[in-house]
């Protein structure tokens, strides 16, 4: 019987995929800003999210258009599933929830990540929003916000009108406070 390293090899690759991507890079440049602007139509997807049904795991997918007509929606892609800020700033959307969801508005957080650890990461923290996996990498890139260095989504967060227009973008290397984005959508319920 052979020994070998590989699960000590395993645990060091998920150590550093899960490192923040300012562990990663201290004096890296702030990332270029999206390509998708303010006042431009959001780019559609269709991402899925694992659910549970009567205890068995389920594949579901959300269509951004699908809120068109009917909720805005405040797309907020993250780096990676349980970093100390994408935690933070998951479980602050999670606190205001009930907040977004009296000013018309979804919550669906996005990230690089697989549907199981998002899954896993939204059980952790009781998150009760969709978190949507881009694992392909499409949606990152349709809205410019992949970084190709870092191998994650920048942290940006877009707050989507009922019309399926951006009407706010945020981005940070840090976690982002929701109030901005909960401050955009009590706006546009005004405005309706």
């Amino acid at each position: 019987m052979r020994k070998t390293n590989t699960g000590i090899m395993a645990a060091g690759v998920c150590l550093l995929l899960a490192a923040p991507a300012s562990a990663q890079a201290p004096n890296a440049a702030p990332p270029p800003p999206p390509s998708v602007k303010v006042g431009q139509a959001a780019p559609d997807f269709t991402a899925r999210y694992l659910a549970m049904e009567n205890g068995r795991p389920s594949f579901k997918s959300v269509k951004l258009s699908d809120y068109k007509g009917q909720k805005n929606v405040v797309l907020a892609f993250f780096p990676a599933a349980f970093s100390p800020g994408c935690t933070n700033e998951m479980a602050k959307y999670q606190e205001t929830s009930g907040q977004f969801n009296s000013n018309n508005t979804v919550i669906l957080g996005m990230s690089v990540d697989s549907t199981w650890a998002n899954a896993a990461f939204a059980e952790k923290l009781g998150v009760k929003f969709n978190i949507l996996s881009d694992a392909n990498r499409e949606i990152s890139k349709s809205y410019g916000v992949w970084n190709e260095g870092q191998l994650v989504a920048n942290r940006t967060t877009f707050v989507i009108d009922t019309k399926g227009v951006v009407q706010k973008e945020f981005m940070a290397t840090e976690a982002l406070d929701p109030a901005k984005s909960l401050e955009a959508c009590a706006l546009l319920k005004e405005v309706k």
